[in-house]
């Protein structure tokens, strides 16, 4: 009976029902679109981190891991590559040549990170190749490096432009290469742009002094979600190496993750809260208005938990009529900005020295829904208790009086 009453009693106001239906709506909406927007911001630059120059895996000597000397190379590299190029949950591994050096033009010269690679075996596991903007990723000549975007402009070099590498041998010798640049990248991380340089494997070992030797082996998987598990098995496989998944290469990108969905439900939290006075402030003026009716139900023998009850029933529903509206608000939405985007060219410059895409395509998660409805319909109990409390203070004699 008290459900058909409340019901009722909601819809005695269209108008303010409605109101209070939206604003539960709008801001469920506003709370979940605001996680997807953050989560597919957050994956994009995971992802970015991963394709450009974490990998899923990397394999090291750990001592090449402690100090970077070139002469610490992965002992039965080939062997291990091999082995990995035929492992049925790999799709692709790549050997790197890496040293630290000085890329000097004739107008500039800055520090930069040398990684010697193959080619084929590179475009398995990193994105650059197909992040060109200019010329190509490698033609087989000899001598040839590709270089970012943001570096070409700090050297003053373009496409064919000719620059001197110069780093440190197996010896200690300092040596010097010159090469041709034959490709100009962009990724979505300007830092990297800036600070990385591909070139031959076999003509970097040459000049190092390493001939063969590898210093470093990127491995990505088919599934991201065998990470952990594909690194276990490698540490077993390879106990004298360093085996290391993305997270534990970059604490930073495993410390967002981690905490990203606490901090999503805390701002979903704060967003309820702004809603809870909405729904407090709308009820009040209700029951106010109501006094001679609450008054009438007093007199007549409803008593107060009853009472109590229905203010909060009223409240309940008018909550849980927002919420599918709000949910299918944010699916309509988040469907459609995930096939499309959202451009954030305005603010590239920003995003890109953190690894941001300019365009940002949110991510929703089913799994949010449930506990982001049960938080709603929390509020709205909680944001019924006063003006239930106010309802059971009126005297009968008096609220029946009143006009």
């Amino acid at each position: 009976m008290l459900f058909k009453v409340a019901w009722r009693n909601i819809w005695r106001n269209k108008t303010r029902s409605i109101v209070v239906i939206a604003s539960v709506a709008v801001g469920l909406f506003a709370g979940m679109f605001m996680m997807a927007f953050f989560m597919g911001l957050v994956k994009q630059e995971i992802s970015s981190a991963v394709e450009t120059q974490l990998s899923h895996i990397q394999i090291h000597n750990p001592a090449f891991a402690d100090d970077k000397e070139v002469s610490d190379t992965i002992a039965n590299a080939a062997a291990i590559i091999e082995k990995l190029k035929n492992d049925s949950t790999v799709k692709g591994v790549s050997g790197r040549v890496v040293a630290a050096g000085m890329i000097s033009s004739s107008s500039a010269a800055m520090g930069v990170e040398i990684h010697g690679i193959n080619a084929a075996d590179e475009k398995k596991v990193s994105s650059i190749s197909g992040e060109m903007k200019e010329g190509i990723y490698f033609s087989g000549k000899k001598n040839e490096i590709v270089i970012g975007q943001k570096l070409a402009e700090k050297l003053g070099v373009k496409l064919h432009s000719k620059i001197v590498l110069t780093f440190q041998s197996v010896t200690g010798d300092l040596t010097a290469g010159s090469y041709r640049i034959a490709g100009i990248f962009r990724s979505r991380n300007s830092a990297f742009d800036e600070m990385t340089v591909f070139t031959n494997d076999n003509e970097l070992g040459q000049l190092l002094g390493t001939r063969s030797g590898i210093h470093e082996i990127a491995v990505i998987l088919k599934d991201d979600k065998n990470v952990n598990n594909a690194a276990t098995e490698l540490k077993k496989q390879n106990p004298a190496l360093l085996v290391q998944t993305w997270t534990e290469l970059s604490p930073e990108m495993a410390l967002i993750t981690g905490i990203f969905d606490q901090i999503m439900y805390i701002i979903i939290g704060i967003i309820l809260l702004a809603l809870m006075f909405s729904i407090i402030n709308t009820m009040l003026m209700a029951v106010l208005e109501r006094q001679r009716e609450f008054g009438m139900l007093m007199a007549i023998g409803m008593n107060k938990p009853r009472v109590f009850f229905m203010v909060v029933l009223e409240s309940v529903m008018l909550t849980c009529a927002g919420i599918p509206v709000g949910i299918l608000l944010t699916i309509g939405v988040v469907e459609y900005l995930a096939k499309h985007g959202i451009d954030m060219s305005a603010f590239s410059k920003a995003l890109s020295q953190f690894g941001f895409s300019n365009i940002v395509y949110p991510e929703l998660q089913t799994s949010m829904f449930l506990p982001i409805s049960l938080m709603t319909g929390l509020a709205a109990i909680l944001s019924a208790i006063y003006p239930a409390v106010k309802a059971l203070q009126f005297k009968p004699a008096v609220a029946i009086h009143k006009i």
